[in-house]
């Protein structure tokens, strides 16, 4: 495989001239790494992608969704790519619940056959989609439908967008054998499905939640690979939804509906792939998703991010730079089950260092027992945890090609998207020391080429979530996904006022005609210039002020022992996420 032959020659030529103090100054040799990113060579890294994708089990697209032989094919050309550059590559293998959507899906509603993202013709509206580990039907189910606690009063100040998100909301509801409608809101899909089920649902449809334009098209999510659901899951229009809501006020609406899927535990893979060089102790991780959804090849979600680093890697072991900190890069599987892949690599990780922590201290202290810490001593514990923890931010980009895109830049410090509703970290929470610096380094770069930036709400839909959760400075790069862009934002980047950042968001035509090559190259280029700073950089942030807290407390205060205050966040972080992608807002689908 060709890779870079003349680039090779001119990194050598280069690495002889640039000496002494220049590799000093950590935004030179970034300026110049992303200076030698070439667009052509990420867009071929794409085109091989949607190459190694296989065809579906019903022939109708090819996907590389986690599992398939699409996925397989993807890892081994990253793993080939990876170690011809010399990188230190490994896979790291974890149980995965693989589920597909079978041939045969339908939804009756009123006598009017609905149409299904998956068999959407050009220039049609889906009306509806299955979930992600929806349960199948056995056949065809017909019943009424039956609303739980839908509200309509957008700009009521006692709106509830929790519809169906507590089982008392099932209570006094004719539910048992009928098929629940739940407007979307307020919690996961989950949460909504399976209280339907344990009211006696025979099946669940929920209608998007029609508060703002994004929220009006087919809700296209996933219950998530642990769900416990195994009834039938629909996400449908807001207009659907509201039309048989008013329906259902003078007579009954029935519904008639099938779906057949195959569910399956299988061996999945992460790819971890370290610079030769660089301090082990200071690790700069960066990573995508390496997986698409089972619907088609995921070319924008995620060839984009997934082509972005490997061509960042090819190009930084081309020029040969003397990175002082370790790259880490990694492409994760099972992004779009739930942010399965990266879960599992932080949980797994970070845990173990959280306990060797704690037992360090009590060993120090004298005591046995972590509940007996005080507040004081649960900093100790954050402290040495921060001190031994060799990963000291991570890097995540996710959708960065998207066609009528958006440059979106996390919002490290919560400035401008604290009280959005797509912020699911609410209260008292302040992201990990760095990550706002993180933001004001991608800001930079593309404040140097005139291009503006929309800052993003961090929403936990992507695979940063598992690190911020464990206190790791984090940022990241996306340019939109289902919602639609504005007509501010058509001045600021062009494209189309009212059109979905990615139209062929989570379906079949996300292929290589779904991609701005021009946004793919200005973010792998952005990719390139942080990444490098902070390879560059003997320390990576400024220094906090002498007022501010020495310690990161994760945002969480209330109880003394810091493993508690990690895994109430994590089951907190688990209720906010409707996810579509795992991307969620606040009852979460993307970024």
């Amino acid at each position: 495989m060709q890779q870079h032959n003349k680039m090779l020659l001119a990194g050598i030529v280069s690495t002889t001239m640039l000496s002494g103090c220049w590799w000093e100054n950590p935004k030179n040799v970034a300026k110049y790494v992303s200076e030698k990113i070439e667009r052509e060579e990420v867009v071929e890294h794409l085109v091989t992608l949607e190459g190694l994708a296989s065809t579906t089990s019903d022939g109708a697209s090819t996907t590389r969704a986690a599992g398939s032989k699409g996925y397989q094919n993807s890892l081994e050309y990253i793993v080939e790519v990876m170690q011809n550059s010399g990188y230190d590559v490994t896979t790291q293998s974890f149980d995965f619940r693989a589920w597909e959507e079978l041939t045969g899906t339908q939804l009756v509603v009123d006598t009017q056959p609905l149409i299904g993202v998956r068999d959407v013709q050009s220039g049609q509206e889906p009306d509806f989609a299955t979930m992600s580990y929806s349960g199948s039907s056995s056949g065809l189910l017909t019943s009424n439908l039956a609303f739980v606690t839908p509200d309509f009063r957008f700009d009521a100040s006692d709106y509830d967008s929790t519809d169906g998100c507590e089982a008392s909301d099932f209570t006094g509801k004719s539910i048992a054998g009928k098929i629940a409608v739940i407007q979307r809101g307020g919690c996961s899909f989950d949460a909504k499905v399976v209280n339907a089920q344990n009211a006696g649902a025979i099946a669940a449809i929920v209608f998007n939640q029609g508060n703002d334009e994004g929220r009006k098209s087919v809700v296209n999510g996933t219950l998530g690979s642990d769900s416990l659901a195994t009834i039938p899951a629909f996400g449908a229009r807001y207009d659907l939804g509201k039309s048989w809501y008013d329906l259902s006020q003078a007579n009954a609406v029935s519904a008639s509906l099938s779906v057949s899927v195959q569910d399956e535990v299988v061996v999945t893979e992460n790819i971890i792939a370290d610079s030769k060089g660089g301090d082990e102790s200071q690790i700069v991780m960066i990573g995508a998703h390496l997986d698409s959804v089972p619907e088609g090849p995921g070319i924008n979600d995620n060839g984009s991010g997934t082509a972005g680093l490997l061509e960042y890697a090819v190009t930084l072991a081309d020029l040969g730079i003397p990175v002082k900190n370790k790259v880490r890069f990694a492409w994760w599987a099972a992004e779009e089950a739930g942010l399965v892949g990266s879960e599992y690599y932080t949980s797994t990780l970070f845990s173990q260092l959280y306990t060797q922590a704690q037992n360090e201290i009590l060993a120090e202290l004298g005591l046995s027992d972590p509940s007996a810490l005080t507040a004081d001593q649960v900093d100790l514990v954050e402290a040495r945890y921060n001190a031994i923890n060799d990963i000291k931010l991570y890097l995540n980009f996710d959708m960065i090609g998207s066609p009528n895109y958006v440059l979106g830049v996390m919002d490290g410090d919560l400035s401008d998207t604290k009280d959005s509703p797509d912020n699911a970290y609410t209260g008292s929470f302040e992201p990990p020391y760095g990550t706002s610096d993180i933001e004001l380094n991608f800001n930079e770069f593309f404040g140097s080429k005139t291009l503006a930036t929309v800052p993003q709400a961090l929403s936990k839909r992507s695979d940063y979530a598992g690190f911020a959760d464990w206190g790791v400075a984090f940022g990241g790069l996306f340019t939109g996904a289902e919602k639609v862009k504005s007509a501010e934002e058509v001045e600021q980047f062009g494209g189309d006022i009212g059109v979905a950042y990615d139209v062929c968001y989570h379906q079949a035509c996300d292929d290589l005609n779904n991609i701005s090559q021009e946004a793919l190259y200005v973010n792998t280029q952005a990719l390139a210039y942080v990444t490098t700073y902070y390879a560059m950089s003997p320390s990576l942030f400024p220094e906090k002020p002498q007022a501010a807290p020495q310690v990161a407390s994760f945002g969480l205060r209330e109880n003394a022992s810091q493993s508690l205050r990690i895994g109430e966040r994590l089951k907190a972080a688990d209720s906010v996420s409707d996810h579509d992608h795992f991307h969620g807002d606040f009852d979460q689908d993307k970024h």
